[in-house]
This record gives structure tokens, sequence and C-alpha cells, in this order.
């Protein structure tokens, strides 16, 4: 398990996918961050829910849920699809690696993918919105804490809305299909019954027991360590629920 792991990590550093990734994300947190300050001062920014200081733009960063979900689908399929389709796990099995310890490493690298997605979205609005508005908080142990705790959170959520992505991933095996696939279930889909449910009072605090509707139950109840606890287990749950089905139709599949 351990040089399966190691084997999924070296991979990831060398993903120039990855990187491009990591570059474009960067690139969409200054435009974020600048087409926030635009709103400085205007009437409309509290409506919209505009935030200016670089801690509420962390926290921002991490309550918007197609943007989470997205990098998760994209996380998934690149690190799944990808390595059937260019037959590194089939190689794995032939040189005798049984197949729940494969499965396992690469859930752990879609983990890391998506973090190292993720962070450069929150982070540099944070660091633009702080150098730009100032941070908004003390730097402190429990402000990092807290906000360290937000955003493992956040990526579990993003996991666990792609459960079925992950599903997919082990059955069909390849990036385009399970991409296109996902991105209709869970952006189009997911996402829509989201924006519903921020208008349906009902159907909200429906949304909120679940992945779809975590993410603004956190930021709404502030990230306190009750909240973030709560979407950590449901999350973990959702996750095991998918994982298990993946990791059998994996162990019986046909791969050639």
């Amino acid at each position: 398990m351990n040089r399966l792991l190691k084997s999924e990590m070296v991979k990831l550093a060398k993903s120039r996918l990855l990187r491009l990734g990591v570059l474009l994300m960067l690139t969409l947190s200054a435009v974020t961050s600048l087409s926030s300050l635009s709103y400085a001062g205007s009437p409309m920014a509290e409506e919209l829910e505009i935030v200016f200081y670089g801690y509420d733009a962390f926290f921002a960063s991490l309550k918007d849920t197609p943007t989470v979900s997205v990098l998760a689908m994209l996380a998934v399929t690149t690190v799944v699809c990808g390595d059937f389709e260019n037959r590194t796990t089939q190689l794995k099995i032939v040189a005798g690696y049984q197949r729940a310890p494969i499965f396992f490493s690469k859930l752990s690298a879609v983990a890391v993918a998506d973090s190292l997605l993720l962070l450069p979205y929150a982070l540099g609005r944070a660091a633009l919105q702080g150098a730009l508005m100032g941070f908004g908080q003390p730097f402190t142990p429990r402000v990092i804490g807290t906000m360290a705790a937000a955003f493992f959170a956040a990526v579990l959520v993003g996991l666990s809305i792609n459960g079925i992505t992950l599903v997919l991933a082990f059955t069909l095996r390849r990036t385009a299909l399970v991409a296109v696939i996902g991105f209709c279930l869970v952006l189009l889909g997911g996402n829509a019954l989201v924006s519903i449910g921020i208008s349906t009072p009902w159907l909200g605090r429906v949304l909120s027991n679940t992945p779809l509707g975590l993410l603004r139950a956190m930021a709404a109840a502030s990230y306190t360590p009750a909240a973030l606890g709560r979407a950590l287990g449901i999350s973990a749950a959702w996750i095991a629920d998918f994982a298990l089905p993946a990791c059998c139709l994996f162990q019986r599949a046909d791969l050639k």
C-alpha cells in the first residue's frame, strides 16, 4: 500500500495537467477577487453576498458549490480514468498488486489532487483581497485552525457530491465519457437543486442534510466546530456509501 501511495504522489507531482489546473485556479482566484473588489462601496454588494476582506474571501471560495463540485469531478476523472486509459492500473494488477489497495490508493490520490486544485483558488482570493483590503481577522492559531478544518471539510464535501462520478470512473473508465456524464449529473443536476433550495426553504432544509447543502450550511453556521464536524461526518458517510460499490465493481471488472 505504501508503494502504491508513493507512486500516486509521484505521478501527481509530475502531472502537467494538474499544474495547468493549479495555474488556472490561481487565475480564476485573481479574476474573482478583482471582480468582487469592483463592488466596493456599491449598495448591491450585500445583496449579491460580495465579500472584501481576505478572511471572508477564503470562506466564500469554500461555499462556492459549483466550483468545489467541478474540481472534485476533474480530480476523479483525471486520476482514475487517466490511469485506466494509459494502462497504468492494469500493469499494477499484472505486477501482483491486489485491487483493493489499488482502489484506496486511487481514492487517496483523488483527495490530494482535489486539494491541490481547490487550495490555490481559496488561498489566492484570501491573499489578494487580504493584500488590497486587509485580512479582516487577527492571524491567530485558532483562525488558522478554523480555515484548515473548513478547507478539509470542503474537499470531502466535493468528493461526496461526486460519489456517483467515482462509481462511473471505475465502471466506464473513459475520461471524456465520465467527465460529460459527471458534469451533467453534478453541475447541471445537483447544483440546479442547490439553486432551487436557496429560494425554497423546505428544500433547502432537506439539502442541508446532504452533501449538496453542506457548504452553505457550514457558512450559515459560521463554521463552528459542531457544523464542521457534522459536515465531515455526513461527507465521510456518503463517500463510504459510494466507495464500497465502486470498489466491488473494480474487483469484478474484466480489464483488458
